[in-house]
This record gives C-alpha cells, sequence and structure tokens, in this order.
C-alpha cells in the first residue's frame, strides 16, 4: 500500500513540474513568447511581455536563430504599438 502511494505521488509531482520545464526549453528559449505554445496560465500585462520580449531578445542568437530574433523583434513591435493606440487620448 505504502508503495502504491508513493509511485502515485511521485507521478504526480513528475505531471505538475514537465508545464514549468516545457516553457523553456533548448537552451532558454521561451516558446510561449516565440510560438504561442506551452502558454498554460500565463497571463502578461503589456508592461510584463514588452519586459519579457526584450529579455529573451537580449539573449541573442546564443540561443535564437536569426528568423525567431525577427519574431521577436516583431511581436515586441506589435505590443509596442498597441501600447501607443490605447495611451491616445480620446479612446
Amino acid at each position: 500500500m505504502k508503495r502504491a502511494i508513493v509511485i502515485v505521488t511521485g507521478a504526480l509531482v513528475m505531471a505538475a513540474s514537465t508545464g514549468a520545464f516545457a516553457e523553456q526549453t533548448q537552451g532558454g528559449k521561451d516558446e510561449c513568447l516565440l510560438l504561442s505554445q506551452n502558454c498554460r496560465d500565463q497571463v502578461d500585462d503589456i508592461h510584463a511581455r514588452m519586459q519579457r520580449l526584450n529579455k529573451e531578445i537580449q539573449k541573442g542568437t546564443r540561443v535564437y536563430s536569426p528568423k525567431e530574433l525577427e519574431q521577436l523583434r516583431q511581436k515586441l513591435a506589435e505590443a509596442q504599438e498597441m501600447l501607443r493606440s490605447m495611451e491616445k487620448p480620446g479612446r
């Protein structure tokens, strides 16, 4: 009986930890920002998203390919434009 409890507990711990591990893989890539994958329970305000994008862009080519860096820069530009449009007076 104890053995069964230990096995079930171990399986639950392993299942819970894989979600956090999947968010950053392959040498620190943030798949949630890059591909909108593995984003369970992750909601950022626009400022936090811009900070995360900047942090990932700063990792440069040691983590991301040039194509992926361009995707991150594009997402940052979109977030900045969204912020500008929300801050416009008269809205």
